[in-house]
């Protein structure tokens, strides 16, 4: 990690540079671009978890084959044919 000679601020890495966001002025790289790489970490608690609620069949709520059928003949079968 390396600090602006001018102003003591924190240098980051942009374009292949250092760059200082107070006196908008670039640097060039050290050998060592490994200690420039910028990692975020999100730390999650118990209060950010969320229950998860899973359905134990689709079946259950999708209509029979024999009520599908009962439906078509009471109310005449598809429309679509008629146009």
């Amino acid at each position: 990690m390396r600090f602006c000679p001018n102003c003591d601020n924190i240098l980051i890495p942009k374009n292949k540079k250092l760059y200082c966001k107070a006196c908008e002025e670039e640097f060039e790289l050290d050998q060592e671009k490994e200690g420039y790489k910028i990692v975020k970490k999100i730390k999650h608690d118990e209060k950010e978890i969320a229950p998860v609620v899973l359905r134990e069949s689709m079946k259950s709520s999708r209509i029979s084959a024999q009520d599908r059928k009962a439906y078509e003949e009471f109310f005449g079968g598809s429309e679509a044919d008629s146009y």
